[in-house]
């Protein structure tokens, strides 16, 4: 058999990460009503990051905190269908309730499987689904709900209290949770759940909230939106508030704004206008900046079905072919979709492009940009998906890259790279054809990054590299520029992900402890054991002894999973005590995952500020 945590064959890994649940306390919230001065605010969202499910939709159905004293509070107002493989690089907040002042020490989120729709990845981007009979627990058992509880560090639990900030990160780890096993004719997914949770956490990701508009403050440069997250078109999940600055970009009625002039704009919609906000967390003043609105005819709400993917090709000057394509229908129904034929209309399409002020058309979309569209399905059948947007929306969002610098170098302010990847998906999946000027159509294995004013220094032969940007207009490729980059990373040193598995479990997963870190066994591996940056993966020996340090021994997120029933610790000695005592009581890895810091090729270390060991 071939056990993976998380993936089903190693080659096809997109990326690795964590997936949160975020809880935030009384920044920029309010909730439905007034406090009373033993009560807060608690806002709560979801998040994941990409790995090899294409699609991981499952229903959320509570999510309970527990007091010191064995309160336990509810928070989550309704019924929440999620896909986690598609909630990526941002947290989206599900509810903002009025809880209890007090410590809380425990958090329980109970996921409902018994609709899950689970697709894996077979190794060549194409959807494999998982029978809801082949979705196992630990012990063998078909799962049909699973509760996932993680116990807070007594040093550090999460504080309620009126005007007192607090941040609460509680992570669902994919990668960690689940086994996949692809030997069979039909796969298999054995979840063992991994819940993670960081008080006050350093680095939020961007949090995006869903809504109707409740009003706008001009003179205090804020809007406030009724939460209603993912999909559902009813319900009243509380109150959120974002600040703007002359920075926050705006689409409203598919036109763009930016600064003041956006803010005015969504001003004149009336209340219950249909709203999407992305913003970012100021540590210092625990208040929430929008970088990005959308609102009115730009949301989907109810309105229009809406996919959201990568075109692969385009045949025409009217369809083109959209890869991995999340579909959310007008009745707000999420369903999955390998491929959908879309058809646009010069003229009569809108094409918006993400923070970009301008005039486009359907012509700048090309292959391998990503892409919502706002449309009507008019044939829902699998393999022939189609939908008509000819009256419609498309909004060109930004791309990435992944792939590494080739012979070709760098010339001026261009860089040739060897594309392996774009958005995830496997660069073989793109046709190119047509894409450029006459002879001059995009060549993955030359593919032609336009820098502009970006800093090229120290870019070379074999540079590995995470480019971000929007692909050049159809057929207006040329020898120079096949797309046009806004950033350009060196992944070389950026931030890393060790992830290991024991498909046999692993007695001794851990040698030569050391006040600031410990050295990882790979010796009874299974596939994988490997370092992720920036989507870039690098294979380890079974041979080699990754040493994993602590960024900050006193200071850090250090997790031990045991078939489901999770505890923190925040400093590393704690954390070193407590998986000795496991592993002598005859625990045993199945799984260990650190990230977050930088990993050094030469003595294989990598400085970390989170750590997890999934133990059996």
């Amino acid at each position: 058999m071939s056990w993976q945590p998380g993936f089903g064959s190693r080659g096809f890994l997109r990326f690795v990460g964590v997936s949160l649940v975020t809880v935030a306390v009384a920044f920029g919230l309010y909730a439905c009503r007034n406090l009373t001065d033993e009560e807060g605010v608690v806002a709560i969202g979801l998040t994941d990051a990409q790995g090899d499910f294409l699609t991981y939709t499952v229903d959320v159905t509570s999510l309970t905190l527990t007091k010191a004293d064995s309160t336990f509070v509810q928070t989550l107002p309704q019924r929440t269908r999620v896909d986690f493989a598609q909630i990526v690089d941002l947290t989206e907040f599900v509810t903002g309730a009025t809880i209890p002042a007090g410590n809380y020490v425990s958090a329980t989120l109970n996921v409902d499987y018994t609709n899950a729709d689970i697709r894996v990845d077979d190794g060549n981007g194409v959807p494999v689904p998982v029978a809801p009979a082949n979705i196992r627990d630990s012990q063998g058992a078909q799962v049909t709900t699973l509760p996932m509880t993680v116990k807070l560090d007594n040093a550090r639990q999460l504080v309620i209290a009126p005007l007192r900030p607090s941040l609460l990160d509680l992570d669902f780890n994919l990668a960690a949770s689940n086994f996949v096993d692809m030997s069979g004719i039909n796969p298999m997914v054995t979840v063992n759940p991994l819940l993670v949770a960081d008080v006050n956490p350093d680095a939020p990701k961007p949090h995006r909230i869903r809504g109707p508009l409740d009003r706008v403050d001009m003179q205090a440069g804020s809007f406030t939106l009724i939460l209603r997250p993912f999909n559902l078109l009813q319900g009243d999940h509380g109150r959120v508030a974002f600040l703007t600055d002359s920075n926050t970009t705006y689409e409203i009625d598919q036109t763009s704004f930016r600064g003041s002039a956006g803010l005015s704009a969504l001003a004149a919609k009336p209340q219950l206008t249909a709203t999407v906000a992305v913003g970012t967390l100021d540590l210092t003043s625990r208040r929430f900046i929008a970088t990005e609105v959308l609102a009115g005819s730009s949301v989907r709400f109810g309105t229009s079905d809406v996919l959201t993917g990568n075109v692969v090709s385009r045949s025409s000057g009217t369809t083109f072919v959209v890869k991995g394509a999340e579909l959310v229908r007008s009745n707000g129904t999420l369903t999955f979709r390998d491929t959908v034929t879309v058809t646009v209309a010069s003229g009569t399409t809108k094409v918006i492009k993400q923070g970009t002020m301008g005039t486009f058309a359907t012509g700048d979309i090309s292959v391998g940009q990503r892409v919502t569209v706002l449309g009507n399905l008019t044939n829902t059948t699998v393999g022939s998906t189609t939908m008509d947007a000819t009256s419609g929306l498309a909004r060109l969002l930004i791309t990435q890259l992944n792939g590494s610098v080739n012979s070709g170098g760098v010339v001026g302010n261009t860089v040739a790279m060897t594309l392996s990847r774009i958005d995830g998906r496997p660069i073989g999946l793109f046709n190119f054809a047509g894409t450029g000027t006459t002879g001059n159509d995009a060549n993955p294995n030359s593919y032609q990054v336009a820098a502009g004013t970006l800093s090229l220094a120290g870019i070379g032969n074999g540079t590995p590299l995470k480019v971000r940007g929007f692909v050049r207009p159809f057929s207006q490729a040329t020898a120079t520029g096949d797309f046009d980059a806004i950033t350009l990373i060196d992944v070389t040193n950026a931030p890393a992900t060790l992830v290991v598995g024991w498909p046999s479990l692993e007695a001794a997963p851990f040698n030569n402890p050391t006040a600031t870190g410990m050295t990882v066994n790979l010796t009874n591996a299974g596939l994988l054991h490997d370092i992720f940056r920036g989507g870039v993966d690098t294979r380890l020996s079974l041979s080699d002894a990754p040493i994993v340090n602590a960024t900050n021994p006193a200071r850090g997120l250090f997790v031990i999973g045991d078939n489901g029933t999770v505890t923190v610790y925040t400093r590393l000695s704690a954390y070193q005590a407590a998986l000795q005592a496991e592993l002598a009581a005859g625990r045993k890895a199945r799984s260990f995952v650190a990230s977050g810091g930088t990993y050094v090729d030469g003595p294989k270390t990598l400085t970390a500020n989170a750590m997890a060991a999934a133990l059996q």
